[in-house]
């Protein structure tokens, strides 16, 4: 196994266009989720609970806190959002550590979906709770020279929050393939330790930035303000 096997590579080809390993890992991580939500769903036990669904509804509930915290209230209709990218994120980043298997993250083209992802949700719920019009006046608030720096700007943070993930990510990839190289056996064992925190730590810094963005589309200060009215 050489340090090129690291990089994103074209494994098969359907209709003449090629598809990469990194997508053929993400559709598994997707039938990962998919599988592990409807047998979730299907085993739910609202009294004496297993041990499984208590771990789900803590990642359920560390997200409706970090909500809490950060939004300054319960905005509970971006919670089944965050949490699914939170996993996806964390476990993409995680099957690295899996033998011969390496995170989907490492590709630039899928962190890039991912923050384009972000960027039209922050769009979604800033339409969804100001109004498609209001929300399109804020772009050029509090003069019309605003619109050009305001769309850099949103293109800038997505841009950032890609190459964020992809350099982590890659840089992890790399620095535990040259160890499997010179220590086959013992190198590796104490960067996994560091890869699996790390991995969890940098789902949670995308899905924190992306919870802050769609806070600020939604107009967190007025919405805030109409709150404490209530």
């Amino acid at each position: 196994m050489g340090i090129e096997s690291i990089f994103p590579r074209t494994v098969l080809r359907v209709l003449g266009l090629p598809i990469r390993d990194t997508v053929v890992q993400t559709w598994l991580i997707m039938a990962i989720l998919l599988g592990l939500a409807l047998a979730t769903h299907r085993r739910y036990r609202a009294l004496e609970p297993r041990r499984w669904q208590l771990a789900v509804e803590w990642v359920v509930e560390y997200v409706e806190q970090l909500v809490q915290d950060l939004g300054g209230r319960a905005i509970t209709e971006v919670v089944p959002y965050l949490t699914t990218m939170l996993c996806f994120i964390a476990l993409s980043n995680l099957f690295g550590l899996v033998p011969f298997v390496y995170a989907p993250t490492r590709d630039l083209n899928t962190t890039l979906a991912l923050a384009l992802f972000s960027l039209a949700s922050c769009q979604f719920y800033g339409i969804k709770r100001r109004g498609f019009m209001k929300y399109l006046r804020s772009f050029v608030e509090p003069v019309a020279i605003m619109l050009p720096l305001n769309l850099l700007g949103q293109l800038s943070r997505t841009l950032a929050m890609a190459l964020r993930l992809f350099g982590n990510v890659l840089a992890g990839e790399m620095i535990g393939g040259v160890m499997f190289l010179l220590l086959p056996f013992l190198g590796p064992l104490p960067l996994n330790l560091l890869g699996m925190i790390t991995g969890v730590l940098q789902a949670l810094v995308f899905t924190t930035l992306t919870f802050v963005f769609v806070v600020e589309a939604m107009g967190g200060e007025e919405i805030s303000s109409a709150e404490v009215v209530r």
